[in-house]
Protein backbone atom coordinates (compact mmCIF):
# COMPACT_ATOMS: atom_id res chain seq x y z
CA UNK A 1 0.00 0.00 0.00
CA UNK A 2 2.84 2.39 0.80
CA UNK A 3 4.37 1.75 -2.62
CA UNK A 4 1.06 2.54 -4.28
CA UNK A 5 0.84 5.84 -2.43
CA UNK A 6 4.40 6.70 -3.47
CA UNK A 7 3.52 5.78 -7.03
CA UNK A 8 0.47 8.02 -6.88
CA UNK A 9 2.61 10.93 -5.66
CA UNK A 10 5.04 10.50 -8.55
CA UNK A 11 2.24 10.18 -11.08
CA UNK A 12 0.49 13.28 -9.73
CA UNK A 13 3.70 15.32 -9.94
CA UNK A 14 4.12 14.41 -13.60
CA UNK A 15 0.34 14.71 -14.20
CA UNK A 16 0.64 11.74 -16.54
CA UNK A 17 -2.90 10.41 -16.86
CA UNK A 18 -1.73 6.96 -17.98
CA UNK A 19 0.47 6.58 -14.91
CA UNK A 20 -2.30 7.86 -12.64
CA UNK A 21 -4.72 5.38 -14.17
CA UNK A 22 -2.26 2.49 -13.80
CA UNK A 23 -1.53 3.35 -10.18
CA UNK A 24 -5.25 3.67 -9.41
CA UNK A 25 -5.92 0.27 -11.03
CA UNK A 26 -3.12 -1.30 -8.99
CA UNK A 27 -4.51 0.30 -5.83
CA UNK A 28 -8.00 -1.00 -6.58
CA UNK A 29 -6.67 -4.52 -7.18
CA UNK A 30 -4.71 -4.52 -3.92
CA UNK A 31 -7.71 -3.14 -2.05
CA UNK A 32 -9.96 -5.88 -3.44
CA UNK A 33 -7.38 -8.53 -2.44
CA UNK A 34 -7.27 -7.07 1.06
CA UNK A 35 -11.07 -7.06 1.21
CA UNK A 36 -11.21 -10.74 0.21
CA UNK A 37 -8.55 -11.67 2.79
CA UNK A 38 -10.37 -9.73 5.51
CA UNK A 39 -13.67 -11.38 4.63
CA UNK A 40 -12.06 -14.82 4.75
CA UNK A 41 -10.49 -14.09 8.14
CA UNK A 42 -13.76 -12.77 9.59
CA UNK A 43 -15.65 -15.80 8.28
CA UNK A 44 -13.08 -18.21 9.73
CA UNK A 45 -13.08 -16.57 13.16
CA UNK A 46 -16.86 -16.32 13.36
CA UNK A 47 -17.18 -19.99 12.41
CA UNK A 48 -14.63 -21.02 15.02
CA UNK A 49 -16.25 -19.03 17.82
CA UNK A 50 -19.79 -20.03 16.87
CA UNK A 51 -19.07 -23.65 17.75
CA UNK A 52 -19.78 -24.17 21.41
CA UNK A 53 -21.33 -26.46 23.94
CA UNK A 54 -25.08 -26.01 24.46
CA UNK A 55 -26.05 -24.68 27.89
CA UNK A 56 -28.19 -27.76 28.56
CA UNK A 57 -25.13 -30.01 28.21
CA UNK A 58 -23.17 -27.82 30.61
CA UNK A 59 -25.97 -27.89 33.18
CA UNK A 60 -26.33 -31.65 32.82
CA UNK A 61 -22.60 -32.18 33.36
CA UNK A 62 -22.54 -29.89 36.41
CA UNK A 63 -25.45 -31.79 37.96
CA UNK A 64 -23.78 -35.14 37.23
CA UNK A 65 -20.54 -34.04 38.89
CA UNK A 66 -22.46 -32.64 41.85
CA UNK A 67 -24.39 -35.91 42.21
CA UNK A 68 -21.16 -37.89 42.18
CA UNK A 69 -19.72 -35.63 44.88
CA UNK A 70 -22.90 -35.90 46.95
CA UNK A 71 -23.63 -32.20 46.77
CA UNK A 72 -27.00 -30.62 46.30
CA UNK A 73 -25.79 -27.87 44.01
CA UNK A 74 -28.98 -25.82 43.80
CA UNK A 75 -29.63 -25.89 47.55
CA UNK A 76 -26.03 -25.04 48.38
CA UNK A 77 -25.96 -22.07 46.04
CA UNK A 78 -29.31 -20.69 47.18
CA UNK A 79 -28.40 -21.08 50.84
CA UNK A 80 -25.02 -19.42 50.41
CA UNK A 81 -24.73 -16.01 52.02
CA UNK A 82 -21.77 -13.70 52.03
CA UNK A 83 -19.50 -13.94 55.04
CA UNK A 84 -20.03 -11.15 57.54
CA UNK A 85 -16.97 -11.88 59.60
CA UNK A 86 -13.99 -9.58 59.41
CA UNK A 87 -11.15 -11.09 57.49
CA UNK A 88 -7.75 -9.80 58.48
CA UNK A 89 -5.82 -9.02 61.60
CA UNK A 90 -7.67 -9.00 64.91
CA UNK A 91 -7.72 -6.02 67.23
CA UNK A 92 -4.94 -7.59 69.32
CA UNK A 93 -2.81 -8.08 66.20
CA UNK A 94 -3.39 -4.45 65.21
CA UNK A 95 -2.23 -3.26 68.66
CA UNK A 96 0.90 -5.41 68.46
CA UNK A 97 1.68 -4.10 64.99
CA UNK A 98 1.12 -0.52 66.18
CA UNK A 99 3.54 -1.04 69.07
CA UNK A 100 6.16 -2.52 66.75
CA UNK A 101 5.77 0.44 64.37
CA UNK A 102 6.19 2.95 67.21
CA UNK A 103 9.28 1.07 68.41
CA UNK A 104 10.79 1.14 64.93
CA UNK A 105 10.15 4.86 64.52
CA UNK A 106 11.84 5.75 67.79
Amino acid sequence: MANVVKGMDQAMKAMDLEKISAVMDKFETQFEDLDVATGYYENATSSATAVGTPQEDVDRLMNKVADEAGVELNQEMEAATPAKTKVGPTEQDEENLGERLRALRS
